[in-house]
């Protein structure tokens, strides 16, 4: 070993996150990072690969930090996490300036405690969005950044803009500027897809078989994964993915993203969903 690594590894700090329940990884990380100096970093260990995390890094932490893939699998992860950045230099670089119909004044919906519990609150959230007339606001108040919440609002004719309060407390504003897309013939608009009636074509052409287990992890990961993964879907391919849950607020996004899906019950708390470009 050269000093220089030495050093590299005396700089590092472990975390090994494989015996934490799952909702207290994240936030136990984050700690340990903004207590971390620059140039240092965290070496993670995790038992799934954690591009959720990354994903979160980018949102929140943009610019701090550089993300190394140490090990890929398939039972150990482990990634190196180094500051790159102080903390106020990201926070006065990505500062906006706030838009005048975010004052703070609007339909309130705090999903906090959710995400603390492990729950999906999407659904609770889009049902929120739905009363929202045209020129009105939703607030959202999370622990992070809900940035995979941004496009699934801008299909529903809202925009939006988000402020950090503290450490774990977001506030994203959503202003409805037109209604729900609807087919544009006056006769019907935009309804969310049954999940029982959607169906793939009788002989659709032959494609890759794509897979990916979302079924440990905690809510928002599952969506953020998956809606990630499905830009890698071309035509005729099939994504499978295994999830403890019956992931019905993705639904609407699928649909919006042009994609089809059908779902399939394996067992208690076991279901395998499967995803197709239309």
């Amino acid at each position: 070993m050269t000093d220089k690594e030495r050093d590299h590894m005396q700089d590092e700090v472990l975390m090994d996150v494989r015996e934490m329940i799952p909702r207290e990884r994240h936030p136990k990380i984050f700690a340990a990072w903004d207590a971390l100096p620059l140039g240092a970093a965290i070496r993670l260990v995790n038992d799934h690969d954690p591009k959720p995390l990354y994903y979160q890094f980018q949102a929140e932490r943009g610019g701090e930090f550089k993300w190394e893939v140490i090990e890929s699998g398939p039972e150990r992860w482990v990634a190196l996490i180094r500051r790159v950045a102080a903390a106020a230099e990201r926070a006065a670089a990505d500062d906006q300036e706030r838009p005048a119909w975010a004052s703070g004044k609007g339909a309130l919906v705090d999903v906090r405690e959710d995400l603390r519990a492990g729950r999906e609150p999407l659904k609770r959230i889009l049902g929120e969005a739905s009363k929202v007339p045209e020129s009105g606001v939703l607030i959202v108040r999370a622990t992070f950044e809900p940035r995979p919440l941004f496009h699934v609002l801008a299909n529903q004719g809202f925009e939006t803009w988000s402020e950090r309060l503290a450490e774990d407390d977001w506030q994203l504003h959503c202003r409805k500027k037109r209604s729900p897309r609807s087919c544009g013939c006056g006769g019907h608009s935009h309804t969310e897809p049954d999940a029982q009636n959607a169906q793939f074509p009788a002989s659709p052409a032959a494609g890759r078989i794509l897979t990916l287990d979302v079924s440990s992890l905690e809510p928002p990961e599952p969506m953020v994964r998956i809606l990630e993964k499905i830009r890698d879907l071309q035509g005729g391919d099939v994504l499978e993915v295994r999830h403890h849950r019956e992931p019905v607020p993705l639904y609407a996004e699928l649909e919006a993203a042009g994609f089809s899906h059908e779902i399939e019950r394996l067992g208690e708390n076991q279901f395998r969903l499967r995803i197709r470009r239309k």
